[in-house]
């Protein structure tokens, strides 16, 4: 089956003897978090993947984008995950897609998403678990928040249906084509500024807007929903607290209202996760940082924000590096000075972070980064995660010959 034949993307499955293999192709080695095994695709690169908790068990289904490596949870499980990947171009924010451009087409947008055997099997095991066959058939007749609300409603696919309604929330639906193209004379940074928070428009961007709405600067700046912004962002960060997109814009909302303090501690957060798990381009917070800086930690520089923990400022300061290749290599140091001190199940973790908070540089570092990893996770009692980062070490030699 071909992703055409479908709503969706994901059709094409890594079959058992390839992800059993010594060194599976679809495993991309180093830009590809080590705790992902790849298994279902969309042939043009992009993966879904399954994660193994701490235990050994199944942990979630994350969607990768090979574009860039960012990632987010699409499910507990992928009957989930494909129930999304058969929804999501009905949710509200759908225009700004997994940095895939949506599907024009309206038979997609309201035509039945159950149409092939994946849909029908997702169903079929969600049924058994927490979705009566009455919801569904319901959740194949909505569209828009009343989708949104339902899948909410019903536990699944939390942090993947919050960021589209967030992104909703951010659009400004008076900004169209024909002003974006206008404002592309303006400086890039300006420009993705201006989407993301309406009130750093400039006066000539507002005038625009003026010319080509007739509405007043006050309509035209009452557009974005940040209550919304601030609630779902909330509830991601309670669920899923290692995703950095929520505590960006958590924090960013609160940084708005004048609660520094309380932007400051989201900011904190922010810095914990790995800025793959941003979405910077679809939530636009790419105009307030460098090249391959972390939103937080722009942010908390910009606040003149100074750590009481002498870790957590020396990370802060590495982050600081206005070069992107010794501001990795800095973060990559920081975590493996710690690692080399901690307990297995701390070092495993830090040496994670040294490899995937920002991604390592030089690339030969994560022949280390992994052998390392696959040490520690085994030491710790993390099977799993101790033989996939070795699939992954075995498809880092196979590639680059380290």
């Amino acid at each position: 089956m071909t992703p055409s034949e479908t709503n969706h993307r994901f059709t094409a499955a890594i079959s058992p003897q390839e992800l059993l293999s010594n060194a599976p192709a679809a495993i991309w080695p180093a830009l590809m978090p080590c705790d992902f095994l790849p298994i279902l695709g969309n042939q043009m690169g992009d993966w879904l993947c399954l994660r193994f908790r701490a235990d050994n068990s199944a942990s979630q289904i994350v969607h990768w984008y090979h574009g860039g490596g960012d990632w987010i949870p699409w499910g507990d499980s992928l009957a989930e995950a494909i129930l999304f990947d058969s929804f999501r171009q009905r949710l509200p924010g759908s225009i700004r897609d997994h940095a895939i451009p949506a599907i024009d087409d309206a038979s997609n947008a309201t035509g039945d998403p159950a149409e092939g055997p994946l849909d029908t099997w997702a169903l079929e095991q969600l049924q058994r678990d927490s979705v009566t066959p009455t919801d569904a058939e319901r959740l194949q007749t909505l569209s828009g928040h009343e989708l949104a609300e339902a899948l909410i409603q019903r536990h699944l696919c939390l942090p993947a249906v919050r960021c589209h309604l967030v992104i909703d929330a951010l659009a400004n639906p008076l900004i169209s084509d024909e002003i974006l193209d206008a404002w592309s004379a303006t400086e890039n940074d300006q420009v993705q500024r201006s989407l993301l928070d309406n009130q750093l428009m400039t006066e000539s961007q507002i005038a625009l807007v003026q010319q080509l709405t007739g509405l007043t600067s006050e309509q035209i700046l009452a557009q974005q929903d940040w209550d919304s912004v601030h609630s779902q962002c909330r509830q991601v960060t309670r669920q899923t607290p290692l995703l950095a997109w929520a505590w960006d814009l958590l924090g960013y909302s609160l940084e708005r209202s004048d609660d520094v303090p309380a932007a400051i501690d989201a900011y904190r957060h922010g810095l914990r996760c790995s800025i793959f798990t941003d979405q910077t381009v679809r939530v636009r917070t790419h105009g307030f940082n460098g090249d391959g800086q972390k939103f937080s930690a722009a942010r908390l520089i910009q606040l003149a924000y100074q750590s009481s923990d002498p870790d957590e400022q020396t990370y802060l300061n590495a982050l600081s590096c206005p070069n992107a290749d010794e501001r990795r290599e800095q973060v990559r140091s920081h975590f493996a000075a710690l690692a080399a001190k901690a307990d297995p199940a701390t070092a495993h973790d830090l040496w994670f972070r040294a490899g995937w908070d920002l991604g390592a540089e030089p690339m030969i570092a994560f022949a280390e980064l992994l052998d390392q990893v696959t040490v520690t996770s085994k030491t710790a009692g993390r099977v799993a995660q101790s033989e996939l980062a070795q699939t992954h070490r075995n498809c880092f030699r196979d590639r680059y010959g380290i």
